[in-house]
């Protein structure tokens, strides 16, 4: 959809910045009592005890039903963070109805088809620029915060490859749900539906602020060695939402590209496929050209037939 209809669109709503404000401090108000209310399920559920609380996770990973209390807890911290703060901010601040947070209504079913196609012909560059990212190295007067960096990103590398254990059915079920849905629904609603749009109405210029959005949806993942490859995540799932001015196009691509790594990570615990195969991990130059190409075919296409439909 154009641009200045969006704008006009936006005329009736609050501020830029006085919106990006109090969003803020709802996802952080929001984010400390999640957390709260997190860590109680997660001891009741994990059967820890109060000396187990300086090192909650430790203690979960090596609990019997740990998986299941960290899995359930990020579940209740994303609902309340994300999905709870963003329907709040919404319909209490701005006192609008959840279908406004639409431009447009999609009419043709074909644009999520071609989401999930994009994603898919995507994920050989993603990987590329993963790997760039990893072998990042920071100048030696930085020494102390790649130090940091990689100790953080080595803490939640420990807890991914915990999370990911989807070795049964109802682990994976329920990975899904937490990893895919809940997360694609939470983030979109916050990054996309919400602040991405109050940047339209602020800087005017929809690349902008789909791309300073992007740059913010990666930087509070805290995964600084997974930055780049989160960030054109972004910005493509951004790109959908000013191309489409409908929502629920980010949510379906984001829901997707989590729920694949879900399904690909319980194929290899199950030994269904080969885990160097279901990492999606060191593609040959060859397919990361060609997937550079195929992408960008792909979103020309997609904006095309956004623009002459008017999904």
């Amino acid at each position: 959809m154009s641009f200045d209809s969006i704008l006009d669109k936006l005329k009736n709503e609050r501020g830029a910045l006085s919106s990006i404000l109090i969003i803020i401090g709802i996802l952080l108000l929001a984010m400390v009592v999640g957390n709260i209310i997190a860590a109680v399920f997660m001891i009741l559920i994990g059967g820890i005890g109060v000396d187990d609380l300086t090192d909650i996770n430790g203690a979960l990973m090596s609990s019997s039903s740990g998986w299941w209390a960290l899995m359930i807890g990020q579940g209740v911290a994303s609902i309340l963070t994300f999905i709870l703060a963003g329907v709040f901010y919404w319909k209490v601040v701005e006192k609008k109805n959840l279908d406004e947070l639409n431009f447009e209504s999609v009419n043709n079913l074909k644009v999520f088809g071609l989401v999930i196609l994009t994603q898919l012909c995507f994920l050989p560059l993603n990987s590329w620029f993963q790997e760039i990212n990893a072998a990042m190295q920071l100048p030696e007067a930085l020494s102390g915060v790649e130090k940091f960096m990689k100790s953080m990103e080595d803490s939640l590398a420990e807890m991914t490859e915990y999370l990911t254990q989807f070795d049964t059915l109802p682990k994976v079920i329920f990975g899904f749900f937490v990893i895919a849905i809940v997360a694609g629904v939470g983030e979109e609603l916050i990054f996309r539906g919400l602040i991405q749009r109050k940047l339209y109405k602020g800087l005017k210029n929809p690349h902008t602020a789909i791309w300073l959005a992007a740059f913010i949806f990666s930087a509070i993942h805290f995964q600084f060695y997974g930055f780049l490859p989160r960030l054109f995540l972004g910005a493509m799932f951004g790109y959908f939402f000013l191309w489409t001015g409908n929502l629920w196009v980010p949510i379906v691509a984001h829901i997707f590209n989590n729920g694949f790594a879900v399904i690909m990570y319980y194929l290899a615990n199950t030994q269904v496929m080969d885990a160097e195969v279901a990492e999606m991990e060191h593609f040959p130059t060859s397919m990361v050209v060609g997937s550079a190409f195929l992408t960008g075919a792909l979103l020309w296409y997609f904006n095309k037939m956004a623009k002459e439909s008017r999904v």
